[in-house]
């Protein structure tokens, strides 16, 4: 089973106008509403495979039952957690004249020492032998160490954790071994305190986190993956495409690599499969999506170098 954990879910509002007129009322031409975060979309993700999953989480407030509500619709499973606070909201306005985007984002809610313990012992209950991905940033008032606590926790019971963070909480997390990390190329760069745009650098700097976790997967955007474990190591470059959105794409590549690692495929084909679904995302204009036919035609066109 595979369980997808994000501690700040958000409700988008996504509103479309002409363009905005300060002072006076602006007409709104089109609205819609929909639930974000990296865990999330690496759920969509794997369900879009036929995979099955869990998303955990924490929400609040009447945004809170939306959330739940819409991802239910969705078809995504889920299983969260309670806050005394409101769940986010973001409100992104489009001026379709101009083609300019503006995002308004609303400040996290508070989580509490009690609701905090609660998450962590759900948590702590994930079944053995699991597949977990735990990625997206941490609320205020959560310190940086709570991934690696929950790491930690899970360590007894050979849960495989996918993790997917940056800075302090990513640097943290990896010294409570996680099973694998996938940050970014600019993620990665911030953790080794480098500035880095050679593969030979990348695969020279991964050394040290293999110290700690068996496998370090890079995203690179366009340019695609660096991957290495104790013994492999990979370069995986995508065909090229008409990209109309990235945002999400390195969701949508853990979501494929994790689905494939929990099918039993090799980390060479796992890896295949996320830069597959990564690359088909970026197909589509918004919302994190990759339909099977685009992850199996781009699948065929995707290059693995061994380095």
């Amino acid at each position: 089973m595979i369980y997808t954990v994000t501690l700040s879910p958000a409700l988008d509002r996504i509103v479309d106008i002409d363009e905005l007129i300060y002072d006076d009322v602006n007409q709104i031409l089109a609205e819609k509403r929909l639930v974000s975060g990296k865990a999330i979309d690496v759920a969509r993700v794997i369900k879009g495979l036929g995979g099955h999953s869990c998303l955990l989480g924490l929400v609040g407030g009447y945004n809170g039952l939306e959330v739940e509500g819409r991802l239910i619709s969705e078809g995504i499973v889920c299983d969260l957690g309670r806050l005394g606070g409101e769940t986010k909201t973001n409100i992104i306005i489009h001026q379709t004249r101009k083609k300019l985007q503006t995002l308004f984002s609303a400040s996290e809610p508070q989580v509490t020492p009690a609701e905090l313990a609660a998450f962590y012992t759900k948590l702590c209950d994930i079944p053995r032998d699991s597949y977990v991905v735990i990625s997206g940033g941490i609320p205020s008032g959560v310190s940086d160490s709570f991934y690696a606590q929950v790491i930690t926790g899970l360590a007894k019971r050979n849960v495989r954790i996918i993790f997917d963070a940056d800075g302090e909480a990513l640097r943290r997390g990896i010294e409570a071994r996680p099973f694998l990390i996938k940050p970014n190329i600019h993620e990665f760069g911030r953790l080794v305190e480098k500035n880095m745009r050679e593969v030979d650098e990348i695969v020279e700097n991964m050394k040290a986190c293999l110290k700690c976790v068996q496998y370090v997967v890079v995203s690179m955007g366009a340019k695609g993956v660096v991957a290495a474990s104790r013994t492999e190591r990979y370069q995986i470059v995508p065909p090229k495409v008409n990209v109309k959105s990235s945002i999400g794409a390195g969701d949508a590549l853990v979501g494929g690599l994790v689905y494939a690692l929990s099918e039993g495929s090799s980390f060479a084909d796992a890896l295949t499969l996320g830069v597959a679904c990564g690359t088909a995302s970026t197909l589509n204009a918004a919302g994190v999506f990759c339909s099977r036919d685009d992850v199996e035609n781009i699948r065929k066109e995707v290059l693995i170098k061994n380095i």
